[in-house]
């Protein structure tokens, strides 16, 4: 089953958005916990992508209040990383069995687009696929 539902919103200038399903949403606090402290890290400019081998693929956002001040600035980076990481992983077959942090934090980019989103995403993304480490089997 694909992980992207197109999603129809009224009165809006882009129609269609790719939207992750809420049941790859990453909730656990203990697992969020394992993967900050144990977690594979991979770094590109703002962007680091922590992962884990887990029994199903779940992925979370982060962005700092410390460059990002204002809840509603913090809520709009999530949500263009969201709808980023729904593209990308709209393209792929089969999921990584792993369970992915993807924090956002460097100084405030005030030119984040989708876009830009999208084409940094890509390459971390492809390598969390790719990682041996997240094609071994989960140790629970």
């Amino acid at each position: 089953m694909p992980p992207v539902v197109p999603k129809e919103e009224k009165n809006s200038p882009f129609p269609t958005k790719n939207v992750l399903s809420r049941r790859y949403s990453l909730k656990s606090t203990l697992l969020w916990g394992k993967l900050m402290s144990t977690g594979t890290r991979i770094n590109q400019g703002p962007y680091t992508i922590i992962f884990i081998p887990y029994q199903e693929f779940n992925i979370g956002f982060s962005v700092p209040k410390r460059f990002f001040a204002k809840a509603h600035s913090r809520n709009r980076v999530k949500r263009l990383l969201r709808e980023a990481s729904a593209s990308l992983l709209s393209h792929y077959r089969e999921l990584p069995k792993a369970a992915i942090i993807v924090k956002y934090g460097k100084k405030k980019d005030a030119s984040l687009t989708l876009n830009s989103a999208i084409d940094s995403l890509r390459p971390l993304l492809l390598a969390v696929k790719n990682s041996n480490s997240a094609n071994a089997l989960p140790q629970e």
